[in-house]
């Protein structure tokens, strides 16, 4: 496949939607912040293993061969009375950063979600949850330059991280993306200043 080569912005783009679909299946592990309570049996029915995200904290790194780049920081909380997930993020050299709002539709029942940026554009999704704690995603950006769909698929693995690999399309084709993995911490989100590190 033709690997095509796009501007950092870009890059930061498909790392940040990544972090946006950033999911893990596990309440198991530890990291849990301050103020965390467990997702009730309502929660945990409507979101499955999405609710084990809630108090969590996550920090990315490349895995494999891909490019460096900003570290990701990303967090999850409930809102409106627990009905709708929350997932705050942010590059931590402040240059990008995003909220994405999970919710059920009342109307088809999927769990969708909307994800809007620092940098001016928005997406839209639904997630699939597998039975194996796995799920995808797919999305339509609007008001980005170039790409105007990404997909995911993600899972948490044996030792407690999460991995997470992405593809965009672009000019008419699919491209792969990001391949990360993300770890539990403690770190506060970075402010988004939209400015890259010097």
């Amino acid at each position: 496949m033709h690997r095509r080569t796009f501007s950092a912005a870009a890059r930061r783009f498909v790392l940040a939607a990544a972090a946006g679909l950033t999911l893990t299946a596990c309440a198991c592990i530890p990291g849990h912040g301050p103020g965390y309570t467990p997702a009730t049996a309502q929660q945990a029915d409507t979101f499955g293993a999405l609710s084990g995200l809630v108090g969590k904290t996550w920090r990315s790194a490349p895995a494999g061969d891909g490019e460096a780049g900003p570290a990701d920081i990303s967090k999850w909380s409930w809102d409106l009375g627990g009905r709708v997930l929350v997932n705050r993020h942010a590059l931590e050299d402040g240059s990008y950063g995003g909220v994405t709002y999970v919710y059920e539709n009342g109307e088809t029942g999927s769990l969708d979600y909307v994800y809007v940026t620092s940098a001016g554009f928005h997406t839209t999704g639904s997630f699939v949850l597998g039975d194996d704690g796995s799920w995808t995603a797919e999305e339509a950006v609007s008001g980005h330059d170039t790409i105007t769909r990404v997909r995911s698929t993600g899972r948490l693995t044996a030792d407690g991280q999460m991995s997470m690999t992405s593809e965009y399309f672009a000019k008419g084709e699919w491209s792969p993306g990001r391949n990360v993995v993300y770890v539990p911490v403690n770190a506060r989100i970075p402010e988004i200043t939209g400015k890259l590190a010097e």
